[in-house]
């Protein structure tokens, strides 16, 4: 065997103690072990000896010196920079003059600056003139050597009517101005300025730099007569009688200013020769309306909705022409209905429809009727990375399309292509969040608060708030209302209106007839000039005679709404900031009523059609709500489709207390009914026939009752037969009903009773 212990050692190589030293002629070696007996004591403590050796490769002799009572290293070459020679160089008519200050100066020049000091400290500067500067053992300033030639003229000029005037300040003024800024000092110094006159006048005493010559303000010199002032709440009359002054700002040439004019009344800037809507021109701009003409493959959106978002519909890109006439047909039959106020649904179908255009030119389609199933399953794998809610859309609006054109839609977009959407939870502020931004709204402008607050109360919908009327305060029956047109739905509704409330709208209402005049029809505006250093106070913030916009991130209440949550450190109950949003209010707001009063309020308070909406997408029951539920009593719960009903459908009088809702109905001489009825006990019965109640859809069976459900559907089943061979056939139908309506969930009712049996 191999023994470990046998194997040699890796040994370190020790380096030999010898250092490198250069000198004139040639390299010094040292061998310290031979050469050295210990002599050096240790420079940095003074006791130990240097008998140590370290090899550093790094070092100039490759050797260092250990102390053996402190342990430090010493270094055998001193490794700093060499002292640089006190010597000037002044340069003459003959050649250089070189002073050595070392041997020839003996500290005999005092200070200039200071007066006190010598000047016995050299420093060498490698970018003066004489290599060498002096400084002062007092105020440490330094002294150059040499005195450096100016290198222009002190020469001003000046424009006359006849020629330009050049005045030589050295030879023509013996300092009579005095600073007319502190009116102490001289102007004595002369200072190079590339301006009008190349020269400027300093004081000696405060520093102060004067010009030579007066200013002309620039909205004097640059008036320009042939512009007025976009801005449409500016009325002042400018100097040729125009609206607004207007004078420029900056150089036309230079490209980097985009905008070089400005208005002297109002202050707005803007470029008179853009032609961006966001900008004061553009948005004064309105292209005129030619007629329609189907032909044209650019439809202008004005011909069929009112103020649009969007502007036009191009249908250029649609390659297949057939496909394209087609298209051009399905959306002007959309557009003329005038069912849309948004532009949001014909957009939306002319993207799918032109991405399903490249498909049929991809395989050459010529026809409608050569659309078939396989075209469809290549778009449905060409947008597969769509999310479901997207990939829904475009195929109902395929859909929608062929039954248009009059082809199979069933066969062709089938029920399995279409994917289930998931809906997201709606988010919404808590109290916290509310309270705290409500604490905080009387640092920002006030008729941005008066929206915040409006749009909390009312839940209306951000593009509602912004088309909000100003005259939105009626009053009926001697109570007040707020009054305000659903664009969605197409029809008005009306919230009661407390006192704070009305007195909130009033101040918004008073606001408006002074900042934008008693035309203005809105109750709310938009603004601009937004910025985020500006906050709180937005000093340059100008109102426009305009509606705000929609959109989250330009609509000027939310903006300055997620700079209050940033800049206050807003925090909700989980300790993170809030994401404000138009939308958001909304949910809040239905939150909070449907919480205090209800789900019927809630839904009043909407305007909801189905309480459905209102709980599935703005007030959805919290943890605390559903865990106060009996979970055993929600398995009862069943729908005629033998699928299990959310809870939060059923009427709050049936989860509080469902002995008031069942269902224990003798009905002579034979039917009985059991289970559970979800219509409100106050409700009669639409049907008002009991033995049709095991067919309604607000029958709900329970499982505790399924023995008598067993021995009830055993009875129906004989009586069928029975009757059958009487030829009874009213009794026949009845019984028939009875089963029919039994078999829908009379099977789910028993494999759930199985499952509690199990359990």
């Amino acid at each position: 065997m191999f023994n470990s212990k046998d194997t040699p050692k890796k040994l370190n190589i020790k380096h030999p103690s010898i250092s490198f030293h250069p000198t004139l002629k040639e390299r010094l070696e040292v061998n310290w072990e031979e050469e050295y007996s210990n002599e050096f004591i240790c420079p940095q403590c003074n006791q130990g000896i240097l008998n140590k050796f370290s090899y550093k490769d790094s070092a100039l002799c490759k050797l260092r010196l250990k102390c053996n009572q402190c342990h430090k290293l010493i270094n055998l070459t001193c490794n700093k920079t060499p002292k640089r020679p006190r010597i000037s160089i002044h340069s003459t008519l003959q050649g250089k003059l070189e002073v050595n200050w070392e041997n020839e100066y003996h500290n005999e020049f005092t200070c200039p600056q200071c007066n006190q000091g010598t000047l016995n400290k050299f420093q060498y500067c490698k970018n003066a003139a004489c290599k060498l500067r002096l400084a002062c053992n007092t105020c440490d300033k330094v002294t150059f050597l040499s005195c450096q030639l100016r290198k222009h003229p002190v020469v001003s000029i000046h424009q006359t009517l006849f020629d330009k005037l050049q005045v030589d300040w050295k030879e023509e003024y013996n300092n009579e101005f005095t600073c007319f800024k502190c009116n102490q000092g001289k102007l004595d110094r002369f200072v190079d300025f590339k301006g009008l006159h190349n020269v400027k006048l300093g004081c000696n005493f405060c520093g102060h730099k004067t010009t030579l010559s007066c200013q002309v303000s620039p909205h004097i010199h640059g008036y320009r007569s042939d512009l007025i002032c976009p801005n449409p709440l500016c009325t002042q009359i400018g100097h040729n009688g125009q609206k607004g002054w207007i004078y420029e700002t900056f150089n036309q040439e230079n490209s980097n200013c985009s905008s070089n004019c400005r208005c002297y009344f109002c202050g707005i800037n803007f470029d008179p020769t853009s032609q961006s809507n966001s900008s004061w021109i553009g948005n004064q701009n309105k292209d005129e309306l030619l007629p329609f003409c189907f032909e044209d493959d650019i439809w202008n959106f004005r011909h069929f909705i009112d103020n649009p978002q969007a502007k036009t519909l191009n249908f250029r890109s649609i390659k297949v022409q057939w496909y394209r006439e087609q298209v051009k047909g399905y959306l002007h039959f959309l557009l003329k209905t005038g069912n849309y106020t948004s532009v949001t649904v014909p957009v939306n179908s002319l993207l799918t429809l032109r991405q399903f255009g490249r498909i049929l030119y991809q395989h050459k389609i010529q026809q409608a009727n050569q659309i078939s199933r396989q075209l469809i399953l290549v778009f449905l794998d060409n947008y597969r990375a769509n999310c479901n809610r997207t990939i829904r859309e475009k195929l109902y609006i395929l859909k929608n399309f062929f039954d248009w054109l009059g082809l199979n839609a069933v066969n062709l977009v089938r029920l399995r292509d279409i994917p289930k959407v998931n809906y997201d939870n709606p988010d919404w502020l808590d109290e916290i969040t509310r309270k705290a931004i409500k604490q905080h709204l009387s640092k920002i402008p006030l008729p941005i608060a008066n929206q915040y607050l409006i749009q909390e109360y009312t839940a209306a919908r951000p593009n509602d708030i912004c088309q909000m009327s100003l005259d939105c305060l009626v009053e009926e029956n001697g109570k007040w209302y707020i009054r305000f047109y659903q664009n969605k739905t197409s029809r008005w509704h009306q919230i009661f209106a407390t006192r704070e409330i009305r007195q909130i709208i009033e101040k918004q209402q008073q606001w408006v007839r002074q900042n934008l005049g008693s035309d203005y029809a809105y109750l709310f505006c938009h603004f601009r000039s937004i910025r985020q250093e500006s906050y709180p106070a937005f000093e340059n913030i100008k109102p426009l005679p305009k509606p705000p916009t929609t959109s989250a991130g330009e609509n000027p209440m939310v903006r300055i709404i997620r700079m209050l949550i940033e800049n206050e450190d807003i925090r909700d109950a989980n300790g993170q900031q809030p994401h404000f949003t138009g939308k958001i209010t909304r949910h809040s707001r239905l939150q909070e009523v449907r919480t205090k009063y209800g789900i019927e309020a809630a839904q009043l308070y909407a305007d909801h059609q189905s309480s459905n909406t209102t709980f599935q997408h703005y007030a959805p029951p919290t943890k605390e709500q559903i865990a106060e539920v009996d979970l055993p009593f929600q398995k009862l719960l069943m729908n005629p489709d033998n699928k299990f009903l959310p809870w939060q459908s059923l009427p709050e009088s049936l989860l509080q207390n469902p002995k008031a809702h069942e269902l224990d109905l003798e009905i002579a001489p034979r039917l009985v009914v059991y289970g559970h009825c979800a219509l409100d006990s106050k409700t009669p019965c639409p049907v008002n026939l009991y033995p049709k109640c095991y067919g309604c859809s607000s029958f709900r069976p329970s499982t505790g009752k399924l023995p008598l459900y067993e021995r009830q559907y055993q009875g129906e089943q004989q009586r069928l037969i029975d009757a059958e061979k009487a030829g009874a056939e009213l009794a026949y139908e009845e019984a028939k009903a009875t089963i029919e309506a039994m078999d829908k969930w009379l099977p789910e009712l028993r494999r759930l009773a199985d499952g509690e049996e199990k359990a």
